[in-house]
């Protein structure tokens, strides 16, 4: 199934009525991830990714990685997040859709820490200890 554009979904909002949202759900919704866990198990397949790797990677309990990524156990703390996804080697989009589905905020450009974070994402920099480096030469709090 190709994947619509925003804009598209948008116009076809636009004349929907309430009896439609069963026949938009079904035409335009359907195969489209349904949640952060299922978003990251895509983007994990794709990549042909390990988890076992990203966690330690992202130099966080193996246990903890996975209740993470599962939705079995909740964090509010974004960084513990991005540490995974800088190990994945995910691209700002990827990192913003998953924080979004995850319900964090996006990084934001207009922050000093967040504009640094997204340099190294845009880098290609799929090492959190180079972020945190990076985030210290600059005078900034290290992903915790």
């Amino acid at each position: 199934m190709k994947q619509d554009s925003t804009t598209h979904l948008i116009n076809v909002l636009k004349s929907a009525k309430k009896d439609d949202i069963e026949s938009y759900s079904h035409n335009y919704l359907s195969g489209q991830f349904h949640g952060f866990s299922a978003y990251m198990d895509t983007l994990i397949s794709r990549k042909r990714l390990k988890r076992q790797d990203i966690f330690q990677k992202a130099d966080l309990p193996q246990k903890y990685g996975y209740k993470l990524l599962s939705g079995e156990r909740r964090t509010t703390n974004r960084d513990k997040l991005l540490r995974i996804f800088i190990a994945m080697n995910m691209t700002l989009k990827e990192t913003q859709r998953a924080l979004m589905l995850y319900g964090l905020s996006a990084l934001y450009p207009k922050k000093k820490r967040d504009a640094i974070i997204i340099i190294a994402i845009n880098q290609g920099i799929s090492s959190v200890d180079t972020v945190n480096e990076w985030l210290c030469e600059h005078g900034e709090e290290e992903l915790s």
